[in-house]
C-alpha cells in the first residue's frame, strides 16, 4: 500500500552554490547514497560520492574538463539546475525547484509492490578516468560522462551496456485497478554483451 513511503517533501534554501553542495554530500551521507543525477538548464549532471573521502562530491565536469577532452559538461549550480537526485539502494534523496525555493523528498528503500525497470543509457564505446566512463554513441558524438567503470563494450560499437535501475512502486484504487504511483533511481548497471 501507498502509506509504506513517506512522499511529503520540504522546503529547502540555499545561499550559494557551496552550499548547494554541501547539503547534498550530509545527504548522501546520512543516506548512504553513491550517485547523483542533475538535470540543468545547460545539460546533465552526472556525479558520485565518494564515501572514503567523507562523502565528497565529484561531477563529470571535474573530470573530464577543457582543453583536455573538448567537452563543456555543466557544473553544478543553483542559477541553472532544474532537479537532481542524490540515489543509490538505501534510497532516493529528490531536490527540486518551485518558484523561488527548492523541495525535496526522500524516498527509502521499500518492499513495496514494484516494477524493476532497466532503462538503457547512451554510450557504444567509453574511456575511464578517475571513478567516470566517459560514454560516446553514434556519429553524431553524443557523450556523457556516468560515474561507473569496469564496462564491456562489443568490438562491433553497436550494443549500449550501461543501465539505470529504476523502481516503479504501485497501489491500486478502491476499484483495483493499479497504477505507478512513485518512481525512483536505484543503481547504475552494466550488462555484459
Amino acid at each position: 500500500m501507498k502509506n509504506a513511503i513517506d512522499c511529503s517533501s520540504q522546503t529547502k534554501e540555499f545561499v550559494n552554490d557551496d552550499e548547494l553542495c554541501s547539503w547534498l554530500e550530509e545527504q548522501a551521507k546520512s543516506y548512504q547514497l553513491p550517485y547523483l543525477l542533475g538535470h540543468a538548464d545547460d545539460g546533465v549532471i552526472w556525479g558520485r560520492f565518494d564515501e572514503l573521502n567523507n562523502w565528497k562530491l565529484t561531477t563529470a565536469e571535474k573530470i573530464f574538463h577543457k582543453p583536455n577532452f573538448h567537452i563543456c559538461f555543466p557544473k553544478l549550480r543553483l542559477l541553472t539546475l532544474q532537479q537532481c537526485r542524490v540515489f543509490g539502494e538505501n534510497g532516493e534523496v529528490f531536490l527540486w525547484q518551485s518558484g523561488v525555493k527548492w523541495k525535496w523528498r526522500l524516498i527509502g528503500k521499500s518492499e513495496e509492490d514494484k516494477i524493476t525497470e532497466s532503462q538503457i543509457l547512451y554510450g557504444t564505446q567509453g574511456k575511464e578516468r578517475e571513478g567516470f566512463t566517459l560514454l560516446s554513441d553514434g556519429s553524431q558524438g553524443l557523450r556523457h560522462a556516468v560515474p561507473l567503470t569496469g564496462i564491456t563494450f562489443d568490438k562491433e560499437g553497436k550494443k549500449r551496456p550501461v543501465r539505470l535501475l529504476v523502481h516503479h512502486y504501485i497501489t491500486s484504487d478502491d476499484t483495483g485497478i493499479a497504477r505507478i504511483y512513485l518512481s525512483r533511481l536505484v543503481d547504475l548497471k552494466t550488462q555484459k554483451n
